[in-house]
């Protein structure tokens, strides 16, 4: 297994090793893997708070994300979407909604990067907002376009031929899922679709969760990255961006996530 000796955001050589795992953790979803590959996977922690997951099965999620992620983690798409809706104030997604509606006006034109099943792009849309979608899932596409949202792209790494540009672009809970490089690559790519004053909206795994114990969601082994605020700032930083919003959160869900509203 391949190891890390360096932490590729704040430059230090002071990473800790935290713990190797043979097995997988209470609640994680391997899909499929443990019926093909012995599962192994190192996390490791920097003094910048952020954390790595170090495994060889980049190709195998990526592999996942294109043909089968909605097989292993939704049953039934409808009736997940049914039911998050059914939440109304009790859900993370419309506190979600109510942080852009605060700072976005409902003329402005919005893509929602990695849209899942579109709960978010769904609910915006109610809301008046002008939402396209990218996702990469077959099965998520299919969903979308039932939902009558509408799905301008099926790889989010290949934006080239996307020539409209946006007023928010939204990353919720997706950035994670990405080594070090391709976030980089990815913020790179997309601030090149934004109005002069367009901002990005993103979501991701809080290391603080590891106050709760590293056997947590936020650091499944589809997470390469889990950010503390320390962490994301200088990222974001050393890619020009400016930082209007950062903010530790823990929703309502139990989950500990950083958002950040950031512009040119």
């Amino acid at each position: 297994m391949s190891s890390i000796k360096d932490c590729k955001i704040c430059k230090s050589k002071k990473l800790i090793f935290i713990k190797k795992f043979n097995k997988k953790i209470l609640g994680e979803n391997l899909f499929g893997l443990e019926k093909k590959k012995t599962y192994e996977r190192k996390l490791y922690k920097c003094h910048c708070g952020h954390y790595y997951n170090i495994h060889k099965f980049s190709k195998f999620l990526k592999e996942v994300y294109k043909k089968n992620y909605s097989n292993y983690s939704h049953s039934d798409i409808e009736k997940k979407f049914n039911k998050i809706l059914s939440l109304k104030n009790k859900s993370s997604n419309l506190k979600r909604i109510n942080f852009i509606k605060m700072r976005i006006n409902n003329k402005n034109e919005i893509l929602d990067v990695g849209s899942g099943m579109g709960i978010f792009p769904y609910t915006l849309k109610k809301k008046g907002y002008s939402v396209d979608c990218i996702e990469s899932d077959k099965n998520m596409c299919n969903f979308l376009k039932k939902k009558k949202l509408k799905l301008v792209s099926q790889n989010l790494l290949k934006i080239k031929n996307l020539k409209k540009k946006y007023d928010l672009i939204t990353f919720n809970k997706i950035l994670e899922h990405f080594e070090l490089n391709k976030i980089k690559k990815i913020l790179i790519n997309y601030k090149k679709l934004l109005k002069p004053d367009g901002k990005i909206y993103i979501e991701v795994p809080d290391s603080l969760a590891s106050k709760k114990g590293i056997d947590r969601q936020e650091f499944y082994f589809e997470h390469y990255n889990i950010f503390s605020k320390k962490s994301l700032k200088i990222l974001l930083q050393d890619l020009d961006f400016k930082i209007n919003y950062l903010k530790s959160i823990y929703e309502i869900n139990k989950k500990f996530t950083l958002r950040a509203l950031i512009s040119l």
